[in-house]
């Protein structure tokens, strides 16, 4: 995936805690898809999801999420995960993450796949034009 910064607007810092390391003493691979999953929260929040789940039903489920370690990560650690949309269509929207450790290296991206769902009906829907208006807004952000 080769995405630049720029085009991945919403950031956050995560320390690692001990608890998060395995047996092999890094981090465990489950701990990365909570991180991106932080990250996509505020996302989320940011281009209005969050409040049309509430108000009218309307929200996101999640299709699919990758992640591509590139390097292992120990404690302690501090380290920064970024997210933006890559693609938008009808019913959904891909976002891109990348993980770097303090020294900006990477540590880890991935992507994961957001479809608008009617939870009242069932069913996906067409992502709403101010949600729609949100992301685009991102993207050239």
């Amino acid at each position: 995936m080769s995405v630049a910064d720029r085009d991945l607007p919403i950031g956050l810092d995560i320390t690692v805690a001990w608890g998060e390391q395995d047996l092999f003493g890094h981090v465990n691979n489950v701990v990365y898809f909570r991180w991106m999953e932080s990250v996509r929260m505020h996302f989320l929040e940011r281009i209005g999801a969050l409040r049309s789940h509430a108000e009218h039903g309307i929200g996101v489920i999640l299709a699919s999420t990758t992640c591509d370690f590139k390097r292992p990560v120990h404690w302690p650690a501090t380290l920064h995960i970024r997210t933006g949309a890559v693609h938008v269509g009808t019913t959904s929207f891909t976002l891109a993450y990348r993980i770097t450790d303090e020294a900006g290296d990477i540590v880890a991206e991935g992507t994961s796949v957001q479809v608008m769902y009617d939870y009242g009906a069932g069913h996906k829907v067409p992502i709403p034009a101010p949600v729609r208006a949100a992301i685009e807004a991102t993207v050239q952000s």
